[in-house]
């Protein structure tokens, strides 16, 4: 079902830094931590952030006083098929065109903010860019490498070339780019000449701390997966090597919280092996309510397949699962092996059913050695610190108002920007921990 929003017109005199940011995501918002806090980073500042995103169960819009505004598009996404794919897309684009355009009106935004997927969302900021505004993409996502993912094998020629061409185009429209990881960084310099700021996604410290020691987990050893159902998300090997450790560890449980395309495949194969009696699904679960469903966890896991789009994520979910204490058993990804080493993580090689077999029952035999990593993969977490990463998002996006403000007066000096100052860059990788650290 889809209904289109109704635009609100509350009053434009708002205290605050005066920045009147756009924030556009093809996303449900109250889903999507990293597009929610990149918000709640930017009204903390003292700007106002207009957002732009989806509703699955008819969730109204709504502000948070002044400085925060939502407004959702209800539309169910289910993305079975290319042609749904560029229905949603297209459907989406229209309305945040629309309404983006008609807001900016009586708003002037200074900043439209655009998280991709589909980067082209960029030109729903046609009429602000016109206006003055600037543009900034946040790239979640590599296209193509995301494409062929979904499709489980490579895309033909013609419909990479017109992925990576969308890319180009939409990265070229912008004014700057953040990324979520050094390796996307890489990724986007081979592609466009713009610098692009790293923003990475890692888990609220107000939400996500340590459990309890002393909690009790009860007769199962639970090992807990949060996050989408699919293939490239790797579940499907958990559930068999489920079945190949039921005899030697009785008491192994498997705890799936997500949804996803992948769902019922893989609820069907616990059926053919017989184990769905140790795989339990707990569905779609708030970021809120992640960390009392984990409480019984003996570890968290991430069994991502490798591939060019695996290579470049950094899982937030680990994070979220090491913020908790928990010891993280991971499939041996590039991003994932640039930011921790074995010391810290429990890394198995990816799409291999018997060394994710040798990692997990590493976890169980030798529980002291897994909270040792644990420990470790804390104190590395710690030194990637999240209030870093919001301060260099924020001053992304004022550095792109001020140079907006300041080409309107020619006498003014040239903003700073954060994305391009070599000491920036500097600061920014001493923030970040790398395989060396």
């Amino acid at each position: 079902m889809i209904k289109l929003a109704t635009p609100s017109y509350e009053s434009t005199a708002v205290e605050g830094n005066d920045v009147r940011i756009a924030m556009i995501a093809y996303t449900l918002y109250a889903g999507d931590p990293r597009v929610k806090r990149a918000a709640e980073a930017l009204t903390e500042a003292g700007h106002q952030v207009d957002v732009f995103a989806i509703s699955h169960d008819g969730t109204r819009g709504s502000t948070d006083g002044g400085l925060l505004r939502i407004r959702l598009l209800r539309m169910e996404k289910k993305q079975t098929r290319v042609a749904r794919y560029a229905f949603e897309y297209g459907l989406f684009f229209s309305w945040a065109l629309g309404l983006v355009s008609l807001l900016h009106a009586r708003r002037r935004y200074n900043v439209v903010y655009v998280h991709n997927m589909p980067n082209f969302l960029v030109f729903a900021g046609l009429i602000p860019k016109i206006g003055g505004a600037k543009i900034v993409l946040d790239v979640h996502d590599p296209a193509a490498e995301l494409l062929a993912a979904i499709r489980g094998r490579d895309l033909p020629p013609w419909v990479q070339r017109l992925a990576s061409a969308e890319e180009r185009v939409s990265m070229s429209f912008s004014d700057a780019l953040i990324t979520v990881n050094e390796p996307m960084r890489r990724r986007l310099a081979t592609i466009s000449p713009r610098p692009a700021a790293v923003v990475m996604n890692l888990p609220d410290p107000g939400l996500f701390v340590p459990l309890e020691e002393s909690r009790d987990r009860g007769s199962w050893d639970w090992i807990v997966y949060s996050g989408s159902i699919g293939h490239r998300f790797g579940l499907d090997l958990v559930v068999r090597v489920l079945s190949l450790l039921a005899d030697d560890y009785p008491s192994l449980r498997f705890r799936i919280i997500g949804e996803g395309p992948g769902l019922e495949s893989i609820a069907r194969l616990a059926e053919d092996l017989g184990v769905a009696d140790r795989v339990e699904f707990r569905g779609y679960a708030p970021n809120s309510q992640i960390p009392f469903l984990l409480s019984d966890a003996r570890a968290g896991i991430s069994p991502a397949r490798e591939g060019a789009f695996g290579s470049l994520v950094f899982s937030m979910k680990v994070a979220e699962y090491i913020a908790l204490g928990l010891p993280v058993v991971c499939s041996d990804i590039t991003t994932m092996r640039y930011y921790f080493s074995d010391d810290e993580l429990l890394f198995f090689e990816p799409d291999n059913e018997e060394d994710l077999a040798r990692a997990i029952r590493e976890l169980l035999t030798d529980p002291a050695a897994a909270e040792e990593r644990a420990a470790r993969s804390r104190i590395k977490l710690d030194k990637l610190d999240w209030p870093a990463q919001k301060e260099t998002l924020v001053e992304t996006v004022e550095a792109l108002a001020s140079s907006r403000k300041s080409q309107s007066r020619r006498w003014a000096r040239p903003a700073r920007s954060p994305w391009v100052r070599p000491g920036a860059i500097a600061k920014q990788k001493d923030k970040e921990i790398t395989k060396h650290a």
